[in-house]
């Protein structure tokens, strides 16, 4: 929680920085998305295991969802924060085992949207960084202990491409695509490996702005 209250303070430092022409409007979003995930020391233990007769599958991608919070200091800017849990798991049938890297995600953005001739729809390019908190396990019931935690913590940032259509009074079709980059050493690793949600990732969600006018 202490890490999001200072994701929001940098937020709000933000706000103050850009230039306001308008009083500023806030809103609240919800989304859905799709995430591409490289992973790859990850994967590579798993191919470790099934050669020893576990049947794995990799950790490629996943369906997330996220909500968040943001504010138009005028027409030009929306800045956001926002918390967006990661899922990825994996399950060998070959002996009740399970591999999870689950992780939690909170994220300051910027976004700059270009000027418009269709009222009910802007776009806009921006990025932003993030805190990245893995909250993983492998539980195996062949070995002991059974449960192994998988922990780590660490930076990342990403850059999208963004787009919101208007769909009625105070909401708002909210809709984005970019990268991901976040490499998170995992902690207590001998061999100094990593947790890596670097990938592909894409947005759809809704905006609900209060009623203050926009």
């Amino acid at each position: 929680m202490s890490k999001f209250k200072t994701l929001l303070a940098a937020l709000a430092v933000v706000a103050l920085m850009a230039p306001s022409a308008h009083a500023t409007t806030f809103g609240a979003e919800v989304f859905g998305a799709f995430n591409t995930y490289n992973m790859q020391d990850v994967n590579d233990a798993l191919k470790a295991e099934n050669s020893l007769g576990y049947n794995y599958d990799e950790l490629t991608s996943g369906m997330t969802g996220g909500l968040g919070m943001r504010m138009w200091p005028n027409t030009n800017w929306m800045i956001e924060a926002c918390w967006e849990p990661l899922f990825l798991e994996t399950e060998s049938t070959a002996n009740n085992s399970t591999w999870n890297m689950d992780a939690n995600s909170f994220q300051v953005s910027a976004y700059r949207f270009f000027p418009s001739t269709n009222p009910k729809a802007r776009f806009g390019v921006g990025g932003g960084v993030g805190i990245y908190s893995v909250n993983g396990e492998n539980v195996d019931p062949s070995l002991v202990p059974t449960t192994l935690k998988v922990e780590g913590s660490g930076p990342g940032f990403h850059v999208m491409g963004v787009g919101e259509w208007g769909m009625g009074q105070n909401f708002n079709l909210t809709g984005s695509a970019g990268f991901r980059f976040a490499d998170i050493e995992i902690d207590n690793s001998s061999n100094g490996a990593t947790a890596d949600y670097s990938g592909f990732t894409a947005r759809l969600g809704m905006a609900f702005y209060f009623p203050q006018g926009r």
